[in-house]
Formats: C-alpha cells, structure tokens, sequence
C-alpha cells in the first residue's frame, strides 16, 4: 500500500478534535520546515512562515469552515536578473472542509465563478493545516517578482525580425543540408 506524502509543515489535527468546537489555533513553521518548504517551490529563503487559524464547525459537525491569516517572510529570484526579491505576506484566507461525501445530482455541471469553492473533503484521518497553509502560501506567492532595479533590455525571441534578416532567410533552404547526404549514383 502507497503511503501519502508527508507535508514540510505536517500540523495534523484528529477530526473529532477539530468537529467538537469552534477554536483558535496559531501555527508557525521551524526553521528546518521553513528551508524544505522554499526548497518546494525553488524560493531563495523562507524565513518565517506562521498562520492564525479560527476553526468553526457547522451543519451538525458536518462542514468546517477555516478562515486564517497567513503570515511570511520570503525571498524569491527576479524574474529578469536573478536578484533575490524579499517580500513579507500578510493575508486572509478562507477554506471549508466536509466530513460528508459531496453528493452531486446535477446532471450538467455549470460553472460559476462568483460561487465559492465547494468544500474539501476531510481526510478521514484528520486535517494537516500545515499542508493547507503550505498551499496557500503557494496561491499567495508572486509569480513575476521583479528586483528594484531591474530593467528588461528588450532583447526577447519575439522581437520580429528585421528585412535583412528575412532576406537573408529567405536564400537558405531549410532542406540545403539534405543535398549533401544525396547518394551520387
């Protein structure tokens, strides 16, 4: 039998622990899971990373709703010169767990994107908030971090090309090269 992957920052919690009542947990990563999480998604550093998670179960026990803030100091490569780019994070955010299958009756699945995500199911097992942070400090993560002074010279495969260029192009075949393999009989 497989065994799931563990998380950088494991922080499981039994499910009648979390289905009992509403509660506040505060979670922060050791330095150790801190430097394996900036590994994961190729950060320079990850200096700290911690979350306030206010749990409040609903529907007799069977939904979970999980608002958090989720806080980091992080360091990430610009997008143009490879200059380290440190940023602090601070921001909210709201996942809902189900302890109950998901039933779906639709026969035609419509997409709202105004509508809130559908829960997650529950690990039967228990819930890694560690895990969850970790993912939503993926989601929160700039994706084109860009140093101070840094500057795009404007040299790029796109460019279009000049009419030297194109002219020049334009004489070679690309299947010259193949006239010097032709067997001469």
């Amino acid at each position: 039998m497989e065994t799931p992957c563990e998380s950088e920052f494991s922080r499981r919690y039994p499910v009648d622990k979390v289905q009992a009542r509403s509660q506040v947990l505060n979670l922060k990563a050791k330095p150790e899971e801190c430097d394996a999480v900036a590994k994961r998604f190729d950060l320079i550093e990850l200096k700290s990373l911690s979350a306030t998670l206010e749990l409040d179960p609903m529907g007799k026990g069977s939904l979970l709703d999980v608002k958090g803030r989720l806080r980091a100091k992080v360091t990430q490569y610009c997008i143009l010169s490879a200059e380290p780019v440190p940023s602090d994070i601070d921001e909210a955010f709201e996942i809902m767990y189900s302890f109950e299958p998901i039933r779906d009756t639709a026969e035609e699945i419509l997409i709202d994107i105004d509508v809130e995500d559908p829960p997650e199911m529950a690990d039967p097992t228990g819930i890694d908030f560690g895990e969850a942070i970790v993912q939503q400090l993926a989601v929160m993560l700039d994706p084109y971090p860009k140093a101070q002074n840094s500057t795009w010279d404007g040299d790029s495969v796109d460019e279009a090309p000049d009419e030297e260029e194109i002219q020049e192009a334009a004489k070679t075949s690309p299947f010259s090269v193949l006239k010097d393999l032709q067997i001469k009989k």
